[in-house]
């Protein structure tokens, strides 16, 4: 009795059970916990002072994670009751010189989770949020900065696969070709040259940063600051923006942010507020200033990446650093964030907001009314813009429909700032519906109840 039982599982059957299990995994089953994988490099930031670099994780109370490099680092970490952990990063991981590195960190966990790379050093800070390996691409444009001091102008291109090819062209350079394995980084070092408009590729996807050392913002203003931020891959780039001038703008000596573009193709024109204000080269840029309290729209021919940098700020609650802005096709409706906390907390936080304006009177911060009374409207848009100051700790913003968050924060001489989420980098926020595929949600679950049918008809054949 017991082997004909055995008999009845056929291997037709066993294959098609196979695939009504490979469909509920990869159907009903997507929006189930996925596994995360991010990672990050940091450049070198020695302008002195102690340095206090380190990786904050945020995600499920209990949560666990591995924190690994192939110098030898490795550390399992497990997300205390309020959902953190703060992990030190010692100098010897900052990366110098031009070359291949083996210092580039992953942090791997079964479940999603988010996280920022803090690279402080005293009065030289900056932050980047960190992406899900599901975000990474295979070409990227690079944002920097030119001038300043020690090693300029940077940027690193993280490996995650073996034997990848990547080509590095830096800015007015020839290109630079590189095999890398999992885990190694190609670090390059441009000096006082800005490698802004940069382009990486590479065969395998791969993590991409750029920054600078101490960058002056303007080039030549008072008060440097280290620069870091994570690449968006060309391919998650979108051709509209709407920008907000931070928190951090009224601090500044000029009481402004700089605002980048960055071209992707040739003969891509641009447009600020509805004015075309430049057609640019493939690698080109186009700068302005965001006056404090203002707004702008960015619209472009081609997909353009879109940098937003923090200024000098004599010495104020302010200093240079630098963000990535995404498109106002990626935003999301709803983000749950953290603020650095123990060891990297700031004299104050924020959120730089864009928003529709009929959406003001849902904006909620961590479920309670927000006062947007001082939030003014962005001309030529449907949009306001304004800041909120935000709490220590594990936070969540959400609004009616698709916002933008930029998150930043300062101290005396030191600054943050980046992106909070995008659809294409959601972190633990709630991710964005899924878009159109043609084959309707119900069709999948059709298809299920074939091959559930079918499982059905084969134990009965089998049977006879």
């Amino acid at each position: 009795m017991r082997h004909s039982a055995k008999k009845t599982t056929s291997l037709p059957n066993r294959k098609l059970k196979a695939t009504v299990l490979a469909l509920l995994a990869g159907g009903m089953l997507s929006a189930s916990a996925q596994a995360s994988t991010l990672y990050f490099d940091f450049n070198q930031n020695t302008i002195g002072f102690t340095a206090n670099a380190s990786v904050f994780l945020f995600g499920a109370n209990g949560q666990t994670a591995t924190v690994s490099n192939l110098a030898g680092f490795s550390q399992n970490i497990t997300l205390g009751a309020d959902g953190f952990f703060n992990l030190s990063i010692a100098n010897l991981y900052q990366q110098s010189g031009t070359g291949i590195k083996d210092t580039g960190f992953q942090v791997v966990s079964p479940n999603p989770i988010a996280g920022y790379f803090v690279n402080r050093a005293g009065f030289s800070t900056d932050m980047t949020y960190l992406f899900d390996s599901a975000a990474l691409g295979n070409n990227y444009v690079v944002a920097s900065q030119g001038g300043g001091f020690g090693e300029g102008s940077q940027v690193m291109v993280h490996a995650t696969q073996n034997n990848t090819a990547i080509t590095l062209t830096p800015k007015g350079g020839a290109p630079i070709n590189v095999t890398l394995q999992a885990g190694e980084t190609y670090k390059y070092a441009g000096g006082a040259t800005d490698l802004t408009g940069s382009f990486v590729s590479s065969d395998k996807p791969v993590a991409v940063f750029g920054g600078h050392e101490c960058a002056q913002v303007p080039v030549g203003t008072a008060f440097c600051d280290n620069l870091l931020e994570q690449m968006i891959p060309t391919n998650k780039l979108s051709t509209t923006y709407a920008l907000t001038a931070s928190q951090g703008a009224a601090l500044a000596a000029t009481a402004s942010d700089l605002v980048r573009v960055i071209a992707t193709a040739d003969n891509t024109q641009v447009k600020v507020n509805g004015v075309v204000v430049a057609t640019l080269a493939a690698g080109g840029v186009h700068e302005f200033s965001l006056a404090n309290n203002t707004g702008a729209k960015v619209e472009a021919s081609a997909p353009v990446m879109v940098a937003q940098y923090l200024k000098g700020g004599r010495g104020a609650n302010t200093d240079p650093a630098m963000a990535l802005v995404p498109g106002s096709d990626t935003w999301l409706s709803s983000y749950r964030l953290a603020t650095p906390s123990g060891t990297q907390d700031f004299v104050f936080d924020y959120a730089s907001l864009v928003i529709n304006t009929t959406d003001l009177v849902s904006l909620l911060l961590d479920g309670a009314s927000v006062d947007t009374s001082g939030f003014t409207a962005i001309a030529g848009t449907s949009y306001s813009r304004g800041n909120v100051t935000l709490p220590n700790g594990l936070f969540t913003l959400s609004a009616a429909n698709p916002f933008l968050v930029m998150l930043g924060g300062g101290s005396n001489a030191d600054s943050y700032f980046t992106f909070g989420g995008s659809t294409f980098a959601p972190g633990i926020s709630e991710p964005p519906p899924p878009p159109p595929t043609g084959v309707p949600e119900p069709a999948t679950l059709a298809l299920l109840g074939i091959g559930l049918a079918g499982l059905a008809a084969s134990r009965r054949k089998v049977a006879k």
